[in-house]
């Protein structure tokens, strides 16, 4: 088989496995976060590696949509308290950095929600809300690449809902836009 076949069927599989996960997924928890997100006086968004990477993505999109969006650790971000939002992802629910800015963020009254697909994780203990993201592959790399790629998913389809609901100005959107490229 030609290493492009290869490739070709990895890819395939992820996405099968993905598509898998997200019918799996229970959107109307989803739901609750996207009628969170515009009642936050400000989110915060929060993981450790690709998790991370996930986090903040979903934070540039809160910032396009026109509401106060920060990532915990950078020099411009605000204090958090009462009122405020910690969007907080992590595929074991073990991660030590985001379970602390988790428990963190209860103790200053704001509420928090996990993305996981560990139910039972710390990191979920510390949640007022668990969005549990199914992956459940063997392979913990596998597992957690279905994880990121079906989290960026479901964000995404967050921040459609989002931008509808609060009847997104495109003209705005765009002056939101990175510009300093």
């Amino acid at each position: 088989m030609q290493q492009a076949d290869v490739l070709s069927s990895a890819g395939q599989g992820l996405i099968s496995q993905i598509s898998a996960v997200m019918e799996k997924v229970d959107w109307s928890s989803f739901v609750d976060l996207a009628q969170m997100l515009p009642q936050a006086r400000q989110t915060f968004v929060t993981g450790a590696g690709r998790s991370g990477l996930v986090a903040r993505s979903f934070g540039m999109r809160l910032m396009h949509a026109g509401l106060p969006a920060f990532v915990p650790g950078e020099t411009t971000t605000p204090a958090a308290g009462e009122g405020d939002l910690l969007v907080a992802i992590s595929c074991t629910g073990h991660t030590g950095y985001t379970a602390y800015l988790a428990g963190r963020a209860k103790s200053l009254g704001a509420t928090v929600v996990v993305l996981t697909a560990a139910s039972d994780s710390p990191l979920a203990a510390q949640a007022d809300e668990v969005l549990l993201i199914p992956a459940e592959d063997p392979d913990i790399v596998v597992r957690a690449a279905v994880f990121e790629h079906t989290a960026s998913l479901c964000l995404d389809a967050v921040f459609n809902v989002l931008a509808d609901q609060l009847k997104l100005d495109l003209d705005k959107y765009r002056r939101r836009h990175a510009n300093l490229e």
